[in-house]
């Protein structure tokens, strides 16, 4: 960066000159999270209208039931919907009620399949397909706490298949009910042990409890038996990190990347993992991949993540990759939020300071003031090129507009005393040292200076 001249005659303060203030030169460290996706879920229904089990239907439905039964054959559900239509719910049967519901649920017509499947439990409370109906229902209409008691009515009446339980576990992750999960998920998994999908509710449930040793007992039997799923591998990913692993956990992305070298979310967490690692060049090289080809709904996350990255490169002054991930930026610069937009005009500015173009610098930095008047990287930065420019009217306009925030008063008062000193109104530049020193009584370097400046209003009279 390029640091302000002082006078000859200053030496003796020892007034450390200022550097043009830029919040990236005071990146923090980086953090990066992983959240695996929700165990995926294929909700049966069977509509089996001549099941030898539960209920039967009455004699006088039995050839409105033969007209239904190709169609059911044939999976044609909205021509056996139509015809219910055409009978009146309530003088059907509880097994018409049952089909019904089971019927319009396939369809997705969930207000009328509530209804149809209701009616059947109001003449049968122990129906269990209706219960099972009504728990998938309002599982698929996320209303989770409703399908529980319906499942824990199945159970009840003892038809406690691995579905069932694995519909409750499924509840319990949803409930942030981790160790349930597991119980539920485990008991599936006794009744159906090669279910991938139960497994894998179970991993994500493992993770979510932090048994992270169970949790790689059982991944490494499934990345054994699927090596090419990149789902499992983005697991593994999350585990490592949990362990503050993070070369496992970016080798486990990469993997996962390969798999599916497309995916801009696995893009995102490889470019964050890398830039932690130092791999600067691979990181902006993924987050520009991952801009150029983001759907819509992702465009914002990449955004941030590019925003927080080009953070972190101009603090390690890794200039030239910063100037690559702008110009991959700059097509997006009105989907970001109203603040990321100046703090972008902040960063181009850093660019243009450091290339020793001040004039577009002060462009971008009033750009910047614009949009958020508050921005005290901006007052900061422009008040430190007007200084250098020895336009001390303007900067010290600047610093005291930063001064009114408190992030920013040191270097503000900072910045104030020095135009006070090479104005040789040494009086007024000891009143601001006296106020950066009073707010941070640490700073022995100010008490230097303010017995320096003392001895000089002394010696000047």
């Amino acid at each position: 960066m390029k640091k302000l001249t002082t006078k000859k005659w200053l030496t003796s303060l020892a007034i450390v000159p200022l550097t043009f203030y830029m919040a990236a030169s005071q990146a923090t460290s980086l953090q990066v999270k992983l959240q695996p996706s929700d165990p995926h879920w294929q909700l049966l229904i069977n509509n089996n209208l001549l099941s030898p089990t539960d209920i039967k239907i009455e004699a006088n439905e039995r050839s409105f039931a033969q007209q239904l039964k190709p169609l059911l054959q044939q999976g044609n559900y909205q021509a056996v919907a139509d015809l219910f239509k055409q009978r009146e719910l309530g003088n059907d049967s509880p097994a018409l009620q049952l089909l019904r519901g089971q019927v319009l649920l396939t369809l997705k017509q969930f207000a009328g399949a509530e209804q149809a499947l209701k009616a059947s439990l109001s003449s049968m409370p122990d129906l269990v397909k209706a219960h099972q109906g009504l728990s998938l229902l309002y599982m698929q209409q996320g209303n989770y706490q409703q399908a529980q008691p319906h499942l824990t009515r199945c159970i009840e009446l003892g038809q406690a298949d691995a579905q069932v339980y694995a519909q409750l576990a499924y509840i319990h992750v949803q409930a942030e009910q981790p160790w349930s999960a597991i119980a539920a998920y485990r008991q599936a998994l006794m009744l159906e042990p090669q279910q991938a999908q139960y497994q894998q509710g179970l991993l994500f449930s493992l993770i979510a409890a932090g048994d992270l040793g169970q949790a790689q007992a059982l991944l490494k039997e499934l990345l054994n038996a699927s090596p090419n799923d990149p789902e499992l591998w983005l697991q593994r990913a999350q585990i490592a990190l949990q362990q503050d692993n993070n070369k496992q956990a970016l080798a486990s992305i990469e993997v996962a990347l390969k798999l599916a070298p497309s995916n801009a979310s696995n893009q995102l967490l490889a470019a964050q993992l890398h830039l932690t690692q130092g791999s600067y060049s691979r990181s902006v090289e993924l987050l520009s991949n991952a801009l150029a080809s983001t759907q819509p709904a992702q465009i914002a996350e990449a955004s941030e993540i590019s925003m927080q990255t080009l953070n972190w490169l101009i603090a390690q002054k890794k200039w030239q990759l910063a100037k690559q991930l702008v110009s991959q930026l700059n097509p997006f610069i009105n989907k970001l939020s109203k603040q990321s937009r100046a703090e972008f005009s902040v960063y181009t500015a850093q660019l243009a300071i450091e290339q020793g173009n001040f004039k577009q610098a002060q462009k971008s930095l009033h750009k910047a003031l614009t949009i958020d008047p508050n921005l005290g990287d901006a007052l900061l930065s422009l008040a430190n090129i007007y200084q250098q420019q020895n336009q001390l009217t303007q900067a010290r306009l600047m610093y005291v507009r930063a001064q009114a925030l408190p992030e920013y008063q040191l270097s503000a008062w900072l910045g104030l005393a020095q135009i006070e000193i090479e104005n040789k109104n040494y009086k007024e530049a000891l009143s601001q040292l006296k106020k950066a020193l009073n707010a941070n009584p640490q700073r022995q370097d100010l008490l230097t200076n303010i017995r320096a400046l003392e001895g000089l209003i002394q010696r000047e009279g």
